[in-house]
C-alpha cells in the first residue's frame, strides 16, 4: 500500500471488503493484490475475527467463495492465516462448512483447494463434520450426484488416512527404537 495504515484501518477495510464481497446483489470481486496487502497487516486473531462473521445473514467468506468457485480467494484466505489450526478454526465456523457448500453444488476446484491447504489430520476432521442433518461433505455431494465431488472427496480421505497411519507406524518405530537403546544403557 502506497501509504502506512494501522492495523484498524486494515480491519476495517478487510471488513468492507468482505462485506461487499458476500453480498449476492452487489458482488464486487475483491482485488486481490490489495486483499493479500490488507491481510499482511493483520495477526491470525484479527483475521479470524472478520473472516469468521456471516455476512448477509448466512455466509462467510469462505462460504462465498466456495460456492462461486473462486480458487484464489480461498487460498488467499486459508494461507494468510499463519496457524494450520487457526485455518481449520476459520473453515469449522459452524456444522456447514465452506467444504459442504462447495460439495453440494460440485465445484470440485473449491474443494481441492480447501483441503490442499490442511494437514492430513485437518483433512479427515474436516470431512467428518457432519452438518444438522447428520450428512458429511462426502454424503452431501452424492446426495446432489456431484460424482467427480464424490471422488475427490474420497481420494483425499484415502490419501490422508494413509498419512495418518504412515505417521502412526513411524511413531511406534521410533518409541520401540528409544525403548530398546534406553534398555541398553542400563
Amino acid at each position: 500500500m502506497s501509504t502506512i495504515m494501522s492495523t484498524q484501518s486494515a480491519e476495517q477495510l478487510l471488513q468492507d471488503m468482505m462485506t461487499q464481497y458476500c453480498k449476492p446483489w452487489l458482488f464486487v470481486y475483491p482485488n486481490m493484490k490489495k486483499l493479500s496487502e490488507v491481510l499482511t497487516l493483520l495477526f491470525d486473531q484479527q483475521k479470524l475475527h472478520i473472516l469468521q462473521q456471516h455476512y448477509s445473514g448466512v455466509r462467510t467468506p469462505l462460504h462465498t467463495a466456495a460456492r462461486w468457485g473462486h480458487t484464489e480467494i480461498i487460498r488467499l484466505l486459508l494461507t494468510s492465516l499463519q496457524s494450520s489450526a487457526h485455518r481449520l478454526k476459520l473453515l469449522m465456523v459452524d456444522d456447514n462448512t465452506p467444504l459442504h457448500t462447495a460439495a453440494l453444488i460440485g465445484r470440485r476446484e473449491s474443494v481441492k483447494m480447501i483441503l490442499e491447504c490442511l494437514t492430513a489430520d485437518q483433512q479427515i476432521q474436516i470431512m467428518s463434520v457432519q452438518r444438522s442433518g447428520g450428512e458429511t461433505a462426502i454424503q452431501w455431494a452424492k446426495i446432489n450426484r456431484n460424482t467427480d465431488t464424490v471422488r475427490i472427496l474420497t481420494e483425499y480421505r484415502h490419501r490422508a488416512e494413509q498419512i495418518q497411519l504412515q505417521l502412526q507406524q513411524q511413531k511406534e518405530e521410533k518409541r520401540r527404537l528409544y525403548q530398546s537403546l534406553s534398555g541398553k544403557m542400563m
